[in-house]
């Protein structure tokens, strides 16, 4: 297959058309983006460790233009072809945009819990204060109304 030149190139199935998906650094690519979505289903309960893969994450999104630099001076080490773009459209495709799906599913996954953990909160709250409700109602009976009831608990 021979390089595509951007101005060959008339929108994004085109593009992915002309990539040769059958190179083997591409295997190792998508075994890195399944690990890390198995990481993120994993670490759903696991509030510190899914951090820590959310910062590597984003981390890894963040140095992408360094990466992209380093292949595309490199890619005879690992790849046929120059896919390595000076504007980062590849390595924006194939790595970044990944990388941020997970991310996205992590800020769901926090935002699902948020919501539970707001609502058991508000449930706490309104039996925490139909409890304190009660006392002062028992506290406020007469007297005699208090032994009367001690009595038919007896």
């Amino acid at each position: 297959m021979n390089p595509v030149e951007v101005d060959e190139i008339t929108g994004l199935g085109s593009y992915l058309k002309s990539v040769d998906w059958s190179e083997r650094w591409f295997l190792g690519l998508g075994t890195f983006h399944v690990i890390c979505a198995l990481l993120t289903i994993f670490t759903k309960s696991h509030g510190t460790s899914q951090t820590l893969h959310f910062a590597v994450m984003l981390l890894l999104v963040y140095s992408a233009k360094y990466i992209n630099e380093w292949a595309a001076k490199n890619y005879r080490l690992f790849a046929e072809q120059q896919y390595f773009d000076s504007n980062g459209l590849f390595i924006s495709l194939v790595f970044s945009v990944p990388i941020l799906l997970n991310c996205l599913v992590i800020v769901i996954l926090w935002l699902w819990n948020v919501g539970h953990l707001i609502a058991d909160v508000k449930r706490l709250k309104y039996k925490v204060k139909a409890k304190y409700q009660s006392k002062i109602d028992k506290s406020e009976k007469k007297p005699e109304e208090q032994t009367e009831e001690s009595q038919k608990e007896k």
